[in-house]
């Protein structure tokens, strides 16, 4: 296992983060605009330069002592020291803090303005640089000489090009830039690159022509997944003038980092560092996809004609930062940090059994880390230098012996516990399918019941009903409940439709926008009928406040359908759902009143009957000398009884009610049908007497008169209803509930309600003198 040990809390914004190391010192940068120095050797932070905007990139040369560096929307600044330590420049100012100097770097150390600047990377004496345009992406090539702080606009030595196909999306991943060249015994030390590619792979990937030029390449990788070349030198007639990038391959994910290193077993080897004064020949250049694929290109072979080898193998996603050992890559995915090594391909025997897209790796369980770089003067073994999305630097020992053994043994770990995974997952995949096959029938049973609601809602709402798809019958009754008297309505619900109403449909009950009652139902099949009971509210009848309105509703709750789904529901859906509206109805005074065995009220005392006019000028002659007496709670009272009368043509009536085929007396066809109560029916009574659903007394009694000076041909009989109370509030309700009830009955049988003959004129003449 390393040994990690943290060297300093630095200012970190973001998941980027930039490390270069120059013999003991580190230059470190937190995705933020300050540049810290570190002394690896007191450990301790020495020196800060404090950068115009934020800083992306930065490349180092060692042997100028220049160090170039990429700010965000500004361009790269170049930052030179002496042999002594000491900047070439001076900074527009300095302060001292501790033992820590900060240098402020302002515009005039910008050597190369332009807002527009994604990347770059130094080869030699060039400094090759990336822009994204709306429809291509420019390389530009400046000489490193002609980049001077006085003139930050120079002119590009070349420009190459890379068109796309559609409009690019604004990205932040930014593309890579890598130098390699090819590897020469005796000029290992001078050759500007970052990498160093033997003859054979250098030649197959980039020709003969480069390879006899010995021009460096610079490969390029896009966010949109291709990566492309050109060579920085060449013939004139070949490579000076080209102008467009050479597309190497396509990863189809953001390319997030371009290397190279050496194929094979390493484990009796050191690893050494590939970059900076490292300068070992790899045989494998590796091209690393942000989502998880790494590919490998190899030579293929040492015959002739034989071309190079491309393979895919899965890393552990997200890739966020890269280092390349001579013993494989090391790479961290924000949740920890991995070593891999890439398997040798050139022994023709065993080059099927390493065809497999498995590469060995080892975990260092650092999680976090965004950018890791080696330390060069590590003793013994390989020192990693560590840089956390948080901020923190560390150092990661790595024991290279240890590290040997450890892959070796996890190899033969990783085979045996891979056998034992397959044999899990075949064994689970019954399970797994039964558990598929549940999900989908649950899902199918789901989309059914969906089917099946909205079929039954589109039958309701189409309107070719003539009495209703669904049909509710209201019974007002008085009962006792807790030794209080109150009336129960019995709701009968007839299902007339086609559908089977089932578990999820709710019928919603509103009685007068105040109270409301909820019936789940279970399973109404065709032609079924269901009881349903509630209560009226007491202040609604007791108050006399007549009719009450009642409104049906259907109502399917859609977290039914995500409950048979096997989903978990939301609480949002619980008031979200399919509403049917249904009939309305109202119950007026007259099915609320009680009369005989049914009240324990004594019997009216015979009163003389007066007229409601009379009444009605009496209340007003004496309002202000007897208000309090004449006005209560419930109305005004009068010492004798209150008449209202409301006559009709009992041929009217006759027809609508059909008297003459039930053989009942037409006056008490008449009291039935206003009371709707067996005692009338049974007895035949023209009169009845009772109280009102606030315990008030009262009379109703219908008898044949006859009506004259109305038709041309002379008197017509009538039927005259009249209501008698001491209580003016219960004769006026009971008087519009007759009223209401003789329209209703007219308007019903509009067709065979006629009289003929009738002098509007004179009916007009009677009601004038009775008011």
């Amino acid at each position: 296992m390393p040994v990690v040990e943290s060297l300093a809390q630095l200012r970190c914004s973001g998941n980027k983060g930039c490390l270069v190391t120059w013999g003991s010192d580190l230059y470190v940068c937190g995705g933020n605009e300050f540049l810290n120095v570190f002394c690896l050797e007191k450990k301790l932070i020495t020196t800060v330069y404090l950068f115009p905007s934020t800083i992306s990139h930065m490349e180092l040369d060692s042997g100028s002592r220049q160090l170039y560096v990429l700010c965000a929307k500004s361009g790269i600044y170049l930052l030179e020291w002496d042999e002594m330590g000491r900047l070439l420049q001076e900074p527009n100012s300095t302060t001292q803090k501790e033992n820590m100097t900060i240098h402020h770097i302002g515009p005039s150390f910008c050597c190369l303005q332009d807002p527009c600047i994604s990347s770059f990377v130094l080869a030699g004496d060039v400094l090759v640089l990336a822009v994204q345009q709306p429809n291509e992406w420019k390389v530009n090539v400046f000489l490193r000489k002609s980049l001077r702080y006085e003139d930050p606009t120079p002119v590009p030595s070349r420009k190459v090009t890379l068109a796309a196909k559609v409009a690019m999306p604004d990205t932040r991943l930014q593309p890579i830039l890598c130098c390699v060249s090819l590897w020469k015994e005796n000029k290992v030390n001078g050759i500007p690159s970052n990498f160093l590619l033997e003859a054979q792979l250098f030649t197959r990937l980039f020709g003969v022509d480069v390879a006899m030029f010995d021009s460096p390449i610079i490969l390029c990788g896009f966010p949109d997944g291709r990566v492309a070349y050109f060579p920085i030198k060449g013939s004139d007639s070949c490579y000076e003038n080209q102008s467009s990038l050479k597309l190497l391959y396509h990863l189809e994910q953001p390319v997030v980092s371009i290397g190279a290193t050496k194929t094979g077993s390493h484990d009796d080897r050191t690893e050494q560092p590939i970059r900076g004064s490292g300068k070992v020949p790899c045989d494998c250049v590796l091209l690393i996809g942000q989502k998880g694929s790494l590919m490998s290109v190899t030579s293929r072979g040492e015959r002739e004609g034989a071309d190079c080898e491309y393979r895919k193998y899965p890393v552990q996603a997200s890739v966020c930062c890269t280092l390349y050992l001579t013993a494989g890559v090391v790479y961290s995915n924000h949740s920890d940090l991995f070593s891999i090594s890439i398997p040798s391909t050139k022994d023709e025997t065993t080059a099927s059994a390493t065809r497999s897209s498995v590469v060995s790796s080892v975990r260092y369980k650092v999680p976090m880390i965004v950018a890791v770089v080696e330390n060069n003067h590590a003793p013994d073994g390989t020192d990693l230098v560590l840089l956390s999305s948080r901020g923190r630097l560390m150092l990661c020992k790595l024991n290279t012996k240890e590290s040997g053994n450890q892959r070796i043994r996890l190899e033969s770990d990783n085979t045996g516990q891979k056998i034992k995974e397959l044999l899990s997952g075949i064994g689970s995949m019954s399970g797994r399918v039964s558990r598929l096959k549940c999900a989908i029938s649950e899902k199918s049973r789901s989309l059914q019941k969906l089917n099946q609601v909205m079929s039954l809602s589109r039958q309701l709402l189409s309107g070719h009903w003539t009495s209703g798809p669904f049909q509710c019958d209201v019974t007002p009754s008085w009962t006792k409940m807790l030794q209080t008297d109150c009336i129960i309505v019995s709701c009968k619900l007839e299902n007339k439709t086609d559908c089977v109403l089932e578990r999820g449909w709710t019928l919603c009950v509103l009685i007068s926008s105040d109270t409301s009652y909820s019936f789940p139902l279970q399973s109404l099949k065709p032609k079924e009928k269901t009881e349903l009971t509630f209560p009226l509210p007491a202040h609604t009848y007791r108050s006399l406040d007549f009719p009450i309105k009642i409104i049906f509703t259907l109502f399917y709750n859609l977290k039914e359908l995500v409950a048979d789904s096997g989903l978990s529901a939301d609480t949002s859906l619980a008031q979200q759902g399919v509403t049917i509206p249904l009939q309305d109805h109202s119950v007026d005074l007259l099915q609320c009143l009680r009369f005989g065995h049914q009240t324990s009220h004594p019997v009216l005392p015979p009163i003389i009957p007066e007229d409601i006019a009379q009444v009605f000028v009496k209340a007003s002659s004496e309002h202000h000398n007897v208000h309090s007496a004449a006005f209560n709670n419930q109305g005004i009272i009068s010492s004798s009884a209150i008449k209202a009368k409301v006559r009709i043509s009992a041929f009217l009536l006759a027809q609508a009610l059909q008297s003459k085929k039930s053989g009942n007396p037409l006056c008490s066809a008449v009291l039935y049908w206003l009371l709707s109560t067996d005692m009338v029916k049974g007895q035949g009574l023209t009169e009845v007497k009772g109280v009102t659903p606030d315990g008030k007394e009262f009379s109703l009694q219908v008898e044949e008169v006859t009506v004259s000076d109305l038709t041309a041909e002379g008197s017509i009989p009538g039927i005259e209803i009249q209501i008698l109370s001491s209580h003016i509030h219960v004769v006026a309700s009971l008087h519009l509930a007759v009223i209401s009830r003789l329209q209703m009955l007219l308007q019903q049988h509009k067709n065979v309600c006629q009289t003929a003959g009738l002098d509007l004129g004179k009916v007009q003449q009677q009601f004038s003198a009775q008011e």
